[in-house]
């Protein structure tokens, strides 16, 4: 399979190259240190447009697929991986729009969202939930032309952010049912009855906030219902697949940023009067890095592929995004080995790679979920 990109994606990447060298490299740090949502950059990145890179040109979109938006995730994370945590979070109920909303749903919501007017949070871990998605207790009872939903999210990025209009929630709306009973529901910010929590401080995605939402007897016209009545899981499984792929090309972009971070200390660093990298304990490791690296963006690109064309994708992207978040960590891990003792402090961009990896193993289903989804298939 050749990596080579089309002309419209050679134009994407290097838009967002020129957006990542000109705005994003020289003045993220400050936000990342402070844990700091960086809105004037936020702005700037929706006004060019990339937030609709995925989606159909007829609401806004750049018509670029799945395969689009891996590249956005991944040029973003080679400079903050938490940028790249905005974007991909924002993709979750921008896509679970654009593929079961109706065409007043999409007019309403994805094409402000494209035009980069606002973003999204998606609301579906709950507390006592984790990665059983389908243990949902929000529930939205229906209330003549109307439903009313009550109860909470965590985790949910994007929200409370200045930019933050809608979200996506997944409810209980016939609990009869089981997970055959579970409905998705648009959102505005403003609505009665929902309120956001305060943002905690994480060892990644430090500039992304997470939060807790709170629905409580927030009342929404049925009209707000995306697609049909007890299609929730469905809908959330297919957009967490396709999550789990910009997930990968977030670790991806991570990845690559690890191994040139420590090309560029290991080159210029002497022990002993000979350089560092004449030792093979670091140059295999970096090896190793190089190679998986290479590995993952052909799993990315198979996975993303796939889900373009319609065609089965949800074990390609459990094998893609456990492969590629497990590799990230593992050559952040030795990038900040080669630092030696100035990997442990701050003013290193290396020191924080560790902890952003390892929150891209927990998210959008973990590691251990991932596997448990690929040995199934030894029994099918």
């Amino acid at each position: 399979m050749l990596l080579d990109l089309n002309e419209d994606e050679t134009m994407l990447r290097n838009g967002l190259q020129q957006f990542a060298e000109g705005s994003l490299r020289p003045n993220i740090k400050a936000f990342a240190d402070e844990h700091k949502f960086p809105t004037a950059l936020m702005k700037e990145f929706l006004a060019l447009g990339f937030m609709g890179t995925a989606y159909d040109p007829n609401y806004g979109g750049g018509g670029l697929g799945t395969r689009g938006a891996a590249i956005v995730a991944e040029q973003l994370a080679r400079i903050e991986p938490g940028f790249a945590a905005i974007y991909l979070c924002n993709s979750a109920p921008m896509t679970t729009i654009a593929r079961y909303g109706s065409d007043e749903i999409k007019s309403k919501w994805l094409e402000p969202l494209c035009r980069g007017e606002m973003i999204a949070s998606f609301g579906v871990t709950e507390p006592s939930g984790g990665s059983d998605v389908a243990s949902v207790k929000m529930r939205a009872v229906e209330d003549g032309d109307s439903f009313v939903l009550s109860g909470s999210k965590v985790f949910s990025t994007n929200a409370g952010t200045a930019l933050h209009g809608v979200t996506t929630f997944v409810a209980v709306t016939d609990p009869e049912l089981g997970p055959r009973g579970l409905s998705t529901f648009v959102v505005p910010v403003g609505t009665p009855g929902f309120t956001v929590g305060k943002p905690g401080r994480k060892i990644g995605w430090r500039i992304a906030d997470s939060v807790e939402l709170f629905l409580d007897g927030c009342r929404i016209p049925k009209a707000n219902m995306i697609g049909n009545r007890g299609d929730g899981l469905k809908q959330i499984l297919t957009t967490l697949s396709i999550g789990r792929i910009l997930v990968a090309a977030t670790a991806l972009g991570l990845a690559r940023k690890a191994v040139d971070l420590a090309k560029s200390y290991g080159n210029g660093r002497k022990v002993g009067g000979a350089g560092i990298f004449n030792h093979q304990g670091l140059t295999f490791p970096l090896a190793d890095a190089l190679t998986n690296i290479h590995a993952a963006e052909l799993m990315i690109r198979n996975a993303s592929c796939l889900a373009d064309a319609d065609r089965p994708f949800r074990l390609e992207t459990s094998m893609t995004k456990l492969f590629a978040t497990e590799m990230a960590g593992q050559a952040a891990d030795i990038a900040l080995q080669v630092h030696g003792g100035y990997g442990a402090f701050e003013e290193y961009e290396v020191s924080s790679l560790p902890g952003e990896a390892r929150v891209l193993r927990i998210l959008e289903g973990t590691s251990e979920i991932q596997r448990l989804v690929i040995a199934r298939e030894l029994s099918a």
